[in-house]
């Protein structure tokens, strides 16, 4: 199984040096982030050469960008922000097929206007699910004009906060570029976070979504009340039985470590899972 990270969890001055710190840390895929070379998640444009140069980069330290970072809130409860979020989506989408990656990572927002990470009281509203169908009919019009794959995944303080909702948005629209993103630590509500749960919660979410699962991230939870992300080794989720999940619905992709936000835990981080694969090997 290859291993991978999420760039905007690496920072540096220049895009040669971003690909090069990749390597250096024993990556070969990545989910990449714009702000991690612009001043944008989602630019409307794109400096002169930008493109062909992560391009480059990625080439020259053998990194294989397998996912693209294109996530705006899809239920901002302002009309004019959605629209502005389908405009910026369509520039990433465009330029994802200019990196040679077909598959665009989405998350489905919140009626938070302070920020979409941010829970709502509205966010399971009919009014909600309404937005995001009108949302999701948007990126997709562009996932078939550039030939791409979309993923979401559960966010427990997002519109689709559990594998029933996702569930019954893949089942809405019913295509084959929708898929998921599956990130374990992303299924617990608060006060689930607790080992004993953590099989349950894995099985009940694969057996909802597990042939659906197209990009799997290494993110972990602390073990608690709260909801506390953490990097993979650091918290509760077993990840041996997440690679036994995985092989159950014949996934071939990557690993993509997430939730690393100090680079002092990227050795420890990768250490561990290399660990728990060459168990799973065994």
């Amino acid at each position: 199984m290859e291993l991978g990270m999420y760039t905007i969890e690496m920072k540096r001055p220049t895009t040669e040096e971003l690909f090069a710190s990749i390597k250096n840390v024993g990556f070969t895929q990545v989910q990449f982030d714009f702000s991690s070379v612009c001043d944008e998640q989602l630019p409307l444009t794109f400096e002169r050469g930008l493109l062909k140069e992560v391009q480059k980069q990625a080439e020259r330290n053998k990194v294989e960008i397998v996912a693209v970072n294109g996530t705006f809130n899809m239920i901002h409860p302002s009309k004019e922000v959605r629209e502005d979020g389908y405009k910026r989506f369509a520039s990433v989408a465009e330029a994802s097929r200019e990196l040679n990656c077909d598959f665009i990572t989405l998350c489905t927002g919140s009626r938070n206007i302070q920020s979409m990470w941010l829970g709502h009281e509205d966010n399971q509203n009919p009014e909600a699910w309404e937005d995001l169908l009108v949302s999701t009919e948007k990126v997709l019009e562009q996932a078939e004009r550039y030939d791409l794959i979309l993923g979401i995944e559960c966010e427990p303080n997002n519109c689709i906060n559990t594998p029933e909702m996702a569930r019954k948005l893949m089942d809405t629209f019913n295509t084959p570029r929708l898929k998921i993103i599956m990130d374990i630590a992303n299924l617990f509500q608060k006060g689930q976070a607790r080992k004993e749960k953590v099989r349950p919660i894995m099985d009940h979410a694969f057996e909802l979504l597990g042939k659906d699962v197209y990009l799997a991230h290494g993110k972990d939870i602390k073990d608690g009340d709260d909801l506390n992300p953490t990097y993979a080794g650091n918290g509760i989720v077993d990840f041996e039985y997440f690679l036994e999940k995985l092989d159950q619905v014949g996934y071939t992709g990557g690993m993509l470590l997430h939730g690393i936000h100090d680079e002092r835990h990227f050795d420890d981080s990768v250490a561990f899972i290399r660990d728990v694969i060459a168990k799973h090997k065994a």
